[in-house]
């Protein structure tokens, strides 16, 4: 090969070699780059990762610090409430969904006096057969295992009873269960010794305090009895001297001794209805009667009276309400005579109206009457109309003529239409006038008619 050819021949390899470094060099220098990159890539995700490590290292030391002041936490709650139920006086024990003990404070183990079994993981059937065994409790006819089976029974049930069960010292011990969601049990043993005592305290004095009244009201009924008698016969004797020839001095003496001797007769008969009804003697005689002589009678017996206070008497008495009807017929008249009377008596002028209203039940043939009686009189004050019907109450206060009485009659007349399967009430406006009025069932008697009534003499119909 010619020089000249050699030459060009090295040149152009040298050109080739030349050409492969720089190429060479080319891809070092991109290869080098792509490594300074992912070098610092990694370099960016080592510090993201460290400061991670760090805020995870940092939030497990917060829940560690956490962790470990909750545990403070409980374990001073826990203290506590351990405390408290050790100073109640009450035996406070909790018992697993399998009837074993937990945990009981110091007033529920006393009653087994330091017996050893009975501990947290005792059984409730061990405790019951200690409480048999040892005499604990007293059982009374039972059996100590029929007493066993209620009380295991019983601490079965989803919502156990209260129980009261009695020791052998006589204490009285209450138990109260009660079961969680979970199925454990809270029981409380209450000793309720002074409120069973203070309980039968109370029945005793209950009785005697009966007892005592009863006496009262009999011992009343007798001596108004003793006494009515000898008033009577004063009082017919006067009637007997007053028609006698005697001077007019003589006359008044009289007249005064009986107006005295009947006002006296008033108030021991009201004595001894009340007596009588306090001492449920007083009873209800019904009888076929005629409600129109009924108020017959008590309008010619209270007539006199108003006519000569110059008030009207007048009777409103419905044509639908049936003259012959079953009932007590003197204790309705006493029961009229006694809110007629009141009503005449507090009335110093104006009227008395008496309605009497009422329909028959064609299907059961009784009869519900409705009487009132409207007065002008004095009324009664607000704040004594819910105490009128009191024993011992009076529309008025005033030591006046018209306040005279025992204050019975309207207590008496309370008690005898109650008595009778009624009800009795009362308005009043104060210086206006009042209305007293009750209610009867009574039974319609067979064929009974209502034809008009016929007013007694003096007396006005509306």
């Amino acid at each position: 090969m010619k020089p000249a050819d050699q030459l060009a021949h090295e040149q152009r390899r040298r050109a080739e070699v030349e050409a492969l470094l720089e190429q060479t060099q080319a891809e070092l220098c991109a290869a080098y780059r792509k490594l300074d990159d992912h070098a610092q890539n990694v370099s960016v995700e080592i510090s993201e990762t460290r400061a991670e490590v760090e805020n995870i290292r940092g939030e497990n030391k917060r829940v560690m610090s956490d962790l470990c002041a909750a545990r403070e936490q409980i374990e001073l709650t826990q203290r506590r409430l351990w405390h408290s139920v050790e100073t109640i006086h009450d035996g406070f024990a909790f018992f697993n969904k399998d009837n074993e003990m937990i945990m009981a404070n110091r007033s529920y183990l006393a009653v087994f006096d330091g017996i050893d079994a009975i501990c947290p993981g005792v059984s409730y059937s061990t405790i019951l057969r200690v409480l048999t065994d040892e005499g604990i409790v007293n059982i009374g006819r039972r059996t100590p295992e029929e007493w066993r089976a209620k009380m295991l029974l019983r601490s079965q049930q989803k919502a156990p009873a209260p129980i009261i069960i009695k020791l052998w010292n006589g204490a009285y011990i209450k138990i109260v269960d009660q079961r969680g969601k979970g199925g454990d049990i809270v029981s409380l043993a209450r000793d309720i010794t002074e409120t069973v005592e203070y309980q039968r305290k109370l029945v005793d004095a209950r009785a005697a305090a009966e007892a005592a009244n009863s006496a009262k009201s009999l011992f009343l009924a007798k001596m108004s009895h003793e006494i009515r008698t000898p008033m009577n016969g004063i009082v017919g004797m006067t009637e007997v001297l007053g028609d006698t020839a005697l001077t007019q001095d003589q006359r008044l003496y009289v007249d005064t001794i009986k107006t005295s001797g009947e006002a006296l007769l008033v108030i021991i008969n009201d004595v001894l209805d009340f007596s009588r009804i306090e001492a449920n003697r007083l009873s209800i005689h019904p009888a076929p009667f005629d409600l129109e002589r009924v108020f017959q009678e008590v309008l010619l017996l209270l007539q006199p009276l108003a006519v000569q206070k110059g008030l009207d008497l007048a009777l409103d008495y419905d044509l639908f309400l049936p003259r012959k009807l079953v009932g007590d017929a003197g204790r309705i008249r006493q029961v009229l005579t006694n809110l007629v009377g009141n009503a005449v008596k507090f009335t110093q002028n104006g009227h008395i109206l008496i309605r009497a209203t009422g329909l028959p039940d064609a299907g059961s043939g009784n009869v519900l009457i409705k009487i009132s009686i409207e007065d002008t009189g004095i009324g009664i004050a607000p704040d004594m109309i819910e105490h009128i019907m009191g024993e011992f109450t009076q529309a008025s206060s005033d030591p006046s003529p018209n306040a005279e009485g025992t204050g019975l009659g309207l207590a008496i007349c309370q008690r005898l239409v109650q008595l009778m399967g009624g009800e009795i009430w009362v308005t009043s406006e104060h210086g206006v006038g009042s209305c007293f009025g009750f209610e009867l069932p009574l039974k319609a008697q067979e064929d009974s008619a209502a034809p008009p009534l016929k007013p007694p003499p003096s007396c006005a119909m509306s």
